[in-house]
């Protein structure tokens, strides 16, 4: 089979990928990712590029500040959810056991049920609850989708320890994906393609006959398959009359670089901060990434404002007042789209393309969440389906 790919930008990767950026000196990724030790499918591709070892395991024991009370806590599902109902598991502060049944209002839920509507009245909503769903799926509570959640659930935290042990690039994701996936295509014979943006199709019979890029213009035959990996809005304008979500919601990542000898001052490799603008808090070797999910909201607010208030809630989380080097924001206004019953039943309904055609992306497997699991599975089907 031969393959030939075309990417749009400049770079592999999409949201995946890693950069040098001039500003901080460093090497930083364009977004955080939580991949749990559940994702099989994240798994058998690293074995297939042979990048496994770039990769290191951290404990499911999830760490949290929350602003509002001045405390920190932190959740271990090292032994699975069910020491939380038996009582053998510190809690969450404030909480009782009794709150923890929440947990089991999420394996059977309805496709058309938002998160919010199932859990929203529980007592650990602020504290698990939300920044679980955010975390996930990128949409605010009320409007993401319970389904979905479950989905995550019951292949996670459900099943226990062995399956939620979280996966994260000993170096970046460039290394542990990018990199090696690319060097695997072209030992293969694979050809890409950069900066080629595909800005238009011809369809015959059904069938895509002419592929219309930026440099380009190719003419396919009848053995010829085109897989398109692209966001929901382009695949709209490419086939038209397509009733395809439209509605997306950012992911905000700050990369701080700081001393050395203030990286120590962090003891954990990922924080959660509650009732707070920062969700999320990497700990990397020579910086700090923070990340904020459905982050619609700070798009239009003062860009040295926002750096000044998240770095103030850094310093009051480690009790001390220290400075960054410099900093960079990577916006991605459409990381994800809004991932609401509405939506996804709009993406599982969706038929509508030429026979020769085939649509990959993390948006098509409606039963996950847009995550790089979704992503490589689309891929997976994608190319059982030639």
């Amino acid at each position: 089979m031969n393959v030939e790919i075309y990417e749009s930008a400049k770079y592999p990767g999409g949201r995946c990928r890693s950069f040098y950026d001039k500003k901080t000196n460093i090497e930083i990724d364009n977004g955080n990712h939580l991949v749990f030790s559940a994702n099989k499918y994240f798994k058998n591709f690293c074995e297939l590029i042979g990048s496994s070892k770039t990769l290191k395991e951290i404990s499911p024991n999830f760490f949290f500040f929350d602003f509002e009370r001045n405390i920190e806590w932190n959740l271990d599902l090292s032994s699975g959810y069910t020491k939380f109902l038996t009582g053998k598991k510190k809690l969450i502060p404030n909480t009782k056991l009794f709150d923890y049944l929440s947990l089991l209002k999420l394996f059977f839920v309805s496709r058309n049920s938002s998160v919010f509507e199932i859990v929203g009245n529980s007592k650990i909503f602020k504290t698990f609850w939300e920044p679980l769903t955010l975390g996930v799926m990128n949409t605010a509570p009320h409007l993401a989708s319970a389904k979905v959640l479950s989905n995550v659930l019951k292949e996670t935290i459900y099943r226990g320890e062995k399956f939620c042990r979280i996966f994260q690039p000993k170096i970046n994701w460039n290394e542990s994906l990018i990199k090696p996936a690319v060097t695997k295509i072209k030992k293969n014979g694979g050809l890409i393609s950069y900066g080629n943006l595909l800005k238009k199709i011809k369809v015959s019979n059904n069938n895509v006959s002419e592929l219309f890029f930026v440099k380009k213009k190719i003419k396919l035959n009848k053995h010829d398959r085109v897989i398109f990996s692209i966001p929901p809005t382009n695949l709209s304008k490419l086939l038209g009359n397509c009733s395809l979500p439209n509605q997306y919601n950012t992911i905000l990542n700050l990369h701080f670089k700081i001393k050395p000898e203030d990286i120590a001052l962090f003891q954990q490799p990922i924080v959660g901060f509650i009732n707070s603008i920062t969700q999320w808090v990497f700990i990397k070797s020579n910086h700090l990434s923070v990340t904020v999910s459905n982050a619609n909201d700070l798009n239009s607010i003062d860009t040295e404002q926002l750096i000044m208030n998240v770095w103030g809630e850094i310093c009051k989380y480690i009790k001390k007042k220290i400075k960054y080097e410099n900093v960079q924001i990577v916006r991605e206004k459409k990381a994800t789209y809004v991932q609401s019953p509405n939506n996804i039943n709009l993406v599982k309904k969706f038929k509508n393309i030429p026979e020769n055609t085939m649509i990959a992306g993390d948006w098509t497997q409606y039963n996950l969440p847009c995550t790089i699991e979704a992503s490589i599975l689309s891929g997976k089907k994608a190319i059982e389906t030639i």
